[in-house]
């Protein structure tokens, strides 16, 4: 005959074991139903847009110094991402470079596609080289300016480029409609290989050392040894036709690693 005790503590067993069998189901009636209410609001009608991105090194040559970088379809900043409101986005992912890698996507809200949103071992596994993956989103009430960049190692300064997203067709922009516009990215770069500058700096234990020349555009600009002026004379442009009356739209974004930026006007 077994112990009274013993009853007990398998009624006990037995009464938690039912209890979490109710938490249980009601969590999954909640998740459901919020499921069912996201699918509900789920945007139609909006474009599908492809995008091809390789990862591929680019040979450079700024402040007297060659190197190569690592970058996307050999352009330094990458390529613009263009889309409206509620379109879906698929972008193919080859690297061809010996590092690893993936694509963050800074801004976009990932509803129900958290495994494109790109950091390396947190949502997916990197992107190793000769590999691809292919990232597939929905802008879901989404437009602005984005970007995106690299999210393995310290890729991301020479990784990255805009994420523009247009009004729907027939929406207004909350200001008088530009004459034309114009995307500003500004960055930070090195002479030396990132992947080695990051392994030194991990191995002293401090902080990351200050950029040699933050870019625009990559463009070091004209304050800095063996550097082109042409970012001088598009200022200078930009001044002239703003100066005739011509509402110019800039989107501006900071792509740095690490710096910090400030914008002062008039």
């Amino acid at each position: 005959m077994l112990p009274l005790d013993h009853f007990f503590r398998n009624s006990k067993m037995a009464s938690l074991i039912n209890s979490f069998k109710h938490v249980f189901i009601s969590l999954l009636f909640l998740c459901a139903y919020d499921m069912l209410q996201v699918i509900a609001q789920w945007p139609k009608g909006g474009s599908t847009r492809f995008y091809e991105f390789k990862v591929q090194m680019l040979k450079v040559t700024k402040l007297c110094h060659t190197r190569n970088i690592v970058t996307i379809n050999q352009m330094y900043p990458g390529p613009v991402v263009y889309a409206q409101e509620d379109d879906r986005l698929i972008i193919k992912l080859t690297n061809e470079t010996p590092y690893n890698a993936s694509i963050h996507w800074h801004g976009v809200r990932q509803i129900l596609s958290c495994w494109s949103d790109g950091p390396s071992y947190i949502t997916q596994c990197p992107v190793q080289s000769g590999q691809t993956f292919t990232y597939e989103f929905t802008l879901i009430k989404q437009k602005g300016t984005l970007f995106w960049h690299a999210h393995f190692s310290w890729l991301r300064a020479t990784v990255y480029g805009a994420l523009i997203i247009y009004p729907k067709k027939g929406v207004p922009y909350p200001f008088k409609y530009p004459y034309e516009e114009h995307t500003i990215i500004l960055g930070e770069y090195w002479n030396q290989d990132l992947v080695q500058l990051e392994r030194n700096v991990l191995a002293s234990g401090g902080p990351a050392p200050v950029a040699e020349a933050y870019t625009v555009n990559g463009h070091p600009g004209p304050n800095y040894n063996c550097s082109e002026n042409g970012i001088h004379l598009y200022i200078k442009m930009e001044n002239f036709i703003a100066c005739l009356g011509l509402f110019i739209k800039i989107r501006v974004i900071s792509g740095s690693a690490f710096g910090l930026f400030s914008l002062f006007g008039s």
